[in-house]
């Protein structure tokens, strides 16, 4: 590779880029479905685990017990994966806990290191939930053991987000941003 070409492909890589900002609506979806699956078949779920459980118990024959437990093991999976895809469409926790509780979780369950630096000012509920989430996505996109440093400002008027993180095999870290309009 000639050093005009190492050159730009390094200058390329230095810019930030742009994060998408999920949108008012669509976060009002993903909170909307997250919240069916919670309600629906995740409840469903939990529910017949627990029959199973009570009716291996009651089983006196070894081997049905043993269907019992294999079907019990089946639908745990099931619940643990509609679980999974819930949080992934809207964390839970944003709700209850906030913006720093939810990108907190977010980056535990993918195992990424994080600095994270909220001042979310005076924004609304549903700007910091856009942001959020817009977080989240970036934050399952990335490795393992990746270190990222997350910082949000936010005001009356806008919500900015700020991400920094090392990419592996790259001598400068890749910045990412996006501006988010309040309301």
């Amino acid at each position: 590779m000639t050093g005009f070409l190492r050159r730009t492909l390094r200058w390329i890589n230095a810019r930030p880029t742009r994060l998408r900002d999920p949108g008012a609506v669509f976060s009002q979806r993903r909170e909307e479905l997250e919240q069916v699956l919670h309600d629906g078949p995740a409840l469903r779920a939990s529910s017949l685990a627990l029959e199973l459980a009570l009716i291996s118990m009651s089983a006196n024959d070894p081997s049905l017990r043993a269907r019992i437990d294999t079907a019990q093991t089946g639908v745990q999976q099931m619940l643990d994966e509609l679980r999974n895809l819930g949080e992934r469409l809207y964390p839970p926790v944003l709700r209850s806990s906030g913006i720093e509780s939810a990108v907190r979780t977010v980056a535990e369950k993918q195992r990424v290191l994080l600095t994270l630096d909220v001042l979310s000012g005076e924004s609304d509920l549903i700007t910091q939930s856009r942001a959020c989430l817009l977080i989240a996505d970036h934050l399952r996109s990335l490795r393992p053991g990746t270190a990222a440093t997350v910082k949000v400002r936010g005001s009356r008027k806008f919500v900015r987000v700020s991400i920094t993180h090392q990419v592996q095999d790259q001598p400068e870290p890749k910045r990412h941003w996006a501006v988010i309009r309040c309301g």
